[in-house]
């Protein structure tokens, strides 16, 4: 394996990395189980089964929309511990996934669920550079309105799109996600410790359904993102140079109790540049969140692992 060639004014700074006190707002919303799942086998359960030795399964019917104010983002190892810190704001979507091992033509299901974030924004620029080529977020840049969001009463978030595919049309930073007061709503402060709060979900596999019990009855302490890591062939329309399933372990501490924050309802805008409702099987706008909660808490990222590289 070649060398990583370093330069100071590179950002693909790898983990781990450290954030003390974010604040996540959360937003559980409906979507469609069959689409989280063309999304598993689209970013995840790449190249052949025999050679990967793993299949991942989407296994809830909702995605958890968050956006993470971050304070601080330090880097925890050096030289890169002593170049400094960022802040941010991040938007995503996550859901629930399930890792089965292929052994001798059978699959055994892993003994905790993961997280898929398909979609993922930020505000900052080198967060987003190492988001995308150390451990595979398929981060973009966003803009937040307002500039600070703990306590807003109304929420956009904007990115760069298509909004039709023409040759007149222009790439613009234009609205992808509103969130608006609504006051016939009535959150409740939601049960257990996040990332796992109120998966009251009956599971149609009874084996991971057992599993999913386990877990409520003993949460753990850290948990796992997955993701594809690629890089586009630069003399080819359709092939990668590199691609890679990688996870990433998290570990959150120091974590608050929830709150329930005011009501609202949530609007996601559809582009031909970039379709998250049909991508995650959305219901129509607006759309009443299923659950709703803000949690502050310290977060660590710990080492990142390639699961398998397509060759």
């Amino acid at each position: 394996m070649a060398q990583f060639i370093l330069r100071t004014d590179n950002p693909e700074i790898p983990p781990p990395y450290v954030f003390p006190d974010i604040t996540i707002q959360s937003y559980r919303l409906p979507a469609t189980l069959s689409n989280l799942q063309q999304l598993c086998d689209q970013l995840l359960n790449i190249g052949d089964l025999e050679d990967r030795g793993f299949e991942y399964v989407a296994v809830a019917g909702f995605v958890d929309m968050e956006i993470v104010t971050y304070p601080k983002m330090s880097f925890a190892e050096s030289p890169y511990s002593s170049w400094g810190f960022a802040t941010q704001q991040e938007f995503y979507f996550r859901f629930f996934v399930w890792k089965f091992v292929y052994v001798s033509g059978v699959f055994f299901p892993e003994p905790l669920p993961e997280f898929c974030i398909p979609f993922i924004f930020v505000d900052n620029s080198w967060s987003m550079i190492s988001g995308r080529n150390v451990i595979g977020f398929p981060k973009a840049m966003a803009e937040f309105s307002p500039p600070k969001l703990l306590g807003a009463n109304q929420i956009t978030i904007s990115t760069p799109v298509l909004a039709t595919h023409s040759p007149t049309t222009q790439l613009q930073m234009t609205p992808i996600v509103r969130i608006d007061p609504w006051p016939q709503g009535n959150p409740q402060v939601p049960k257990g410790v996040w990332p796992w709060l109120d998966l009251g979900v009956e599971l149609s596999d009874p084996l991971l359904n057992d599993y999913l019990q386990l877990l409520q009855a003993a949460i753990p302490d850290t948990f796992a993102t997955v993701e594809l890591k690629q890089f586009r062939d630069a003399a080819s329309l359709t092939e990668a140079c590199y691609q890679a399933v990688v996870a990433t372990r998290f570990s959150p501490t120091n974590i608050k109790p929830p709150s329930a924050p005011p009501p609202v309802r949530v609007t996601v805008n559809s582009y031909a540049s970039l379709d998250i409702p049909g991508s995650l099987g959305l219901p129509p706008n607006p759309i009443e969140p299923l659950l709703q909660y803000v949690v502050s808490m310290d977060l660590s990222a710990g080492s990142a692992v390639n699961l398998f590289v397509n060759t």
